[in-house]
């Protein structure tokens, strides 16, 4: 029995009957081997309320007010064969995705328009105690069309577990670009859950840049296929953990096709008795010739009960590729705590400092500045003697 039982016996179908049957994964499955899922079974689960507002916005597993803007289209036909093949394979992948297929409450379609720039910002309302929300997003890009998508996670305070997910789905033809920044702050009961699925075509590029600091629990599973020449994929990523909170990643980039690039650059800086993981894979298949990945992830542990969980994969089966990869675990380093001592800082305020420049890397490649600047307020309040470090930033090289 899982904390979706009871809402699952209110539904009628197939998909409900083999949720329960799946019932939640335990850790006996790889991908969830460290997901603390005991809140998620003892919490009664019911769907939750949308909420009243006027911007663009996932509330209750409901999406409100779609924007109208030009090369923008609110698709009403049915999914393609091949979106309903990636969706399926989001939902058998483990019990918890059967649950989100069987309890989705809303499904949206938006198309760009050949050659359009469009940009989309999205609200992810807090749901209130106890609930849940499910919804997919279906993003299809005509050839030559670019999109910046914007995701930003409410904040306010509820005071028990609240739940929400959102599966997307992307789809690039040819010549097509994605930006795409998730910033990610919910509150501090929150389960944010969220499937990406990606596909791109020749010649075309996604770039994902997300920044996790918020929620009890937050899941991300991206996966990213190369499907056409000359597409490239970038991935960014930044979780800042800390108290007991546990923050995962599973991401995978799947060179289908030669002549295609990635890159994937992660940082997980954990305090307290946070957890973090990331799982960052890597695929280049045997006729994929000619192609390149660099890989790098990065860990930082602040205190002595604080636990990482990395694991990078690199699977390269063609012989014509150029691959680069790295992955590091450690502390503070002291030659340069002690350095910087030198200079007059204390030692706490040393320590927060280095803890800035590490997150920095990442947030520094924030394109769009509105979001970069909401990013590095959220930073400096996170870290002690923030005020400092603004302070000192313009004069330090970080």
């Amino acid at each position: 029995m899982s904390g979706f039982s009871a809402w699952l016996n209110d539904i009628e179908g197939i998909s409900a009957q083999q949720a329960l049957k799946a019932g939640l994964p335990t850790k006996r499955v790889e991908s969830w081997k460290y997901v603390p899922t005991r809140s998620l079974n003892r919490t009664g689960w019911r769907p939750a309320t949308p909420q009243a507002t006027e911007r663009f916005a996932l509330t209750g597993g409901r999406f409100a007010n779609i924007p109208e803007v030009s090369g923008l289209e609110v698709t009403d036909e049915k999914l393609t064969p091949e979106e309903k093949k990636r969706l399926t394979g989001m939902s058998e992948a483990h019990g918890f995705g059967l649950t989100q297929a069987a309890l989705d409450h809303s499904q949206l379609i938006l198309t760009v328009q050949e050659t359009a720039s469009v940009r989309i910002n999205l609200d992810h309302l807090a749901n209130e105690a106890s609930s849940a929300g499910f919804a997919t997003l279906v993003l299809r890009l005509e050839a030559g069309a670019q999109l910046t998508f914007i995701e930003q996670f409410e904040a306010t305070v509820v005071e028990k577990s609240n739940l929400s997910s959102l599966r997307c789905v992307i789809t690039l033809s040819r010549d097509a670009s994605v930006k795409h920044v998730r910033f990610q702050k919910a509150n501090a009961t929150a389960h944010i859950f969220s499937n990406i699925e990606v596909s791109c075509g020749e010649n075309a590029s996604y770039r994902l840049q997300t920044i996790e600091f918020g929620a009890k629990l937050a899941r991300n599973d991206i996966n990213i296929a190369l499907a056409g020449r000359e597409a490239s994929a970038s991935v960014n990523g930044l979780a800042i953990t800390k108290g007991s909170q546990y923050h995962d990643t599973h991401l995978t980039i799947d060179h289908v096709v030669g002549d295609t690039k990635s890159e994937m650059t992660f940082r997980n800086m954990v305090d307290g008795k946070g957890e973090a993981t990331i799982n960052g894979r890597v695929l280049i298949r045997q006729d994929s010739q000619r192609s390149g990945t660099e890989q790098s992830i990065a860990n930082l542990l602040l205190s002595e009960s604080a636990r990482v969980n990395p694991k990078p994969e690199l699977e390269i089966y063609a012989d014509d590729v150029t691959a680069s990869h790295g992955c590091t675990v450690g502390s503070l380093n002291k030659m340069e705590l002690f350095y910087l001592k030198s200079r007059g800082l204390s030692e706490a305020d040393a320590r927060a400092f280095l803890q800035y420049a590490f997150a920095e890397k990442i947030i520094g490649e924030i394109q769009h500045q509105d979001i970069r600047e909401l990013v590095e307020t959220q930073l400096l309040g996170e870290l002690q003697h923030g005020d400092l470090i603004e302070e000192l930033k313009e004069s330090v090289d970080v």
